[in-house]
């Protein structure tokens, strides 16, 4: 049959840019380095770089890496309707 959607082809996927994956992955970083220094701080009482400002700012750089990743992704998808 030629309308059997089993025996049809896949519909191709746009494929994922690269810098989307470095732009994740470095949000991952920032989150996992986040995460580091406040379990560091909490349990070991690390006398680090000034009561929190870093953790802050990993979670900002984080949250900005992966917000903009979604808009590149978005707008690959937009650009390939």
């Amino acid at each position: 049959m030629s309308n059997d959607p089993f025996r049809a082809a896949p519909p191709r996927k746009h494929p994922t840019p690269r810098l989307v994956s470095w732009a994740q992955s470095a949000a991952l970083f920032c989150f996992g380095a986040s995460i580091l220094l406040e379990v560091g701080q909490s349990q070991w009482h690390w006398p680090l770089l000034g009561r929190g400002w870093p953790i802050l700012g990993l979670d900002i750089a984080g949250a900005l890496l992966m917000a903009a990743s979604l808009v590149i992704l978005w707008a690959g998808r937009r650009r390939g309707r």
